[in-house]
């Protein structure tokens, strides 16, 4: 036992070493609501203020910083908001950027906003 031991505090030692630099991708849920998309990405533990979202016209970007704000030395750090988080969404369709909204509640971003049609590619008929 002792050598996974060795490996584990090893480990340990590499991930604290670490923290704050390693970045996360939070999960991601996508709905499609008749015209409309709602994004839900899970965000426990962070601040609102530390939270960016940027809307393109066919993808969504979230980044958010950890928090940072709990005196004394750090024992052990592995709740997510520890970690910077960034997340590039990609979409089939495009939305309409002003429509979209984003709220912050209980741990889980909600980005809505209204599609604006479907990208792709078509065969045209030539007239």
């Amino acid at each position: 036992m002792e050598p996974i031991r060795k490996i584990e505090e090893g480990l340990k030692e590499l991930y604290t070493a670490n923290v704050g630099k390693i970045e996360r991708e939070p999960d991601v849920d996508i709905y499609e609501q008749g015209e409309s998309l709602l994004i839900l990405i899970d965000l426990p533990g962070f601040r609102k203020d530390s939270i960016k979202v940027k809307l393109f016209e066919h993808a969504v970007e979230i980044t958010a910083l950890p928090n940072s704000d709990v005196p004394g030395r750090a024992i052990t750090r592995e709740r997510a908001a520890n970690f910077p988080v960034q997340r590039r969404i990609e979409l089939p369709f495009r939305l309409r950027v002003d429509t979209a909204k984003a709220i912050y509640k209980d741990g889980v971003l909600q980005i809505s906003a209204v599609k604006a049609g479907e990208l792709g590619t078509a065969e045209l008929k030539i007239d």
